[in-house]
């Protein structure tokens, strides 16, 4: 998405430094561009109600870009309606703004995400916790040797070495 935000930046500044106005749209393009445009944010706003009350955090991502959507959305549409009605450069003027907006948001999600992608260690009381569980699984479990965990998204690949090693855990 970031790369994309920065392919609209470059095509939305070119535009501006021609100089030089679009296409005006149709009275049926608009009215093709309002339908599809305000029926698309009014499914994310309420999908975005929807998932923004979620105790799953991977619901809760979703909330987050149906929120992006319905923020780009409507900005996209007010930006082209103004440049197509009254000044012509409110349409790219509008696209660098959603794509400096893009590039921001979508890069700090990747720098967000990146750290639960490569594998981080579990933090230590959750190690601790996984110990117990582990010793009392199973009563042939006698002892547990090893256990780490890493990050696997928003969850936690978990390995467990215990004795006597035939016990299953």
């Amino acid at each position: 998405m970031a790369t994309l935000g920065f392919q609209v930046l470059v095509q939305a500044i070119e535009q501006l430094v021609e100089n030089e106005p679009g296409d005006k749209l149709t009275s049926e393009q608009l009215t093709w561009l309002y339908s599809i445009m305000l029926s698309a944010t009014a499914v994310k706003l309420a999908l975005w109600f929807y998932c923004r009350s979620s105790g799953n955090s991977i619901v809760r991502a979703y909330a987050k870009d149906h929120y992006f959507d319905v923020i780009t959305n409507v900005v996209g549409l007010v930006a082209a309606v103004l440049g197509d009605r009254f000044l012509w450069w409110i349409d790219p003027a509008g696209a660098v703004l959603l794509a400096v907006y893009t590039i921001a948001n979508w890069s700090g999600t990747v720098l967000e995400q990146a750290v639960s992608l490569v594998g981080r260690s579990a933090p230590p009381e959750m190690l601790q916790m996984l110990t117990y569980l582990a010793m009392k699984h199973d009563a042939r479990v006698q002892r547990v040797d090893t256990v780490r965990a890493y990050s696997f998204g928003a969850l936690y690949f978990v390995e467990v070495s215990s004795w006597p090693h035939r016990a299953c855990i």
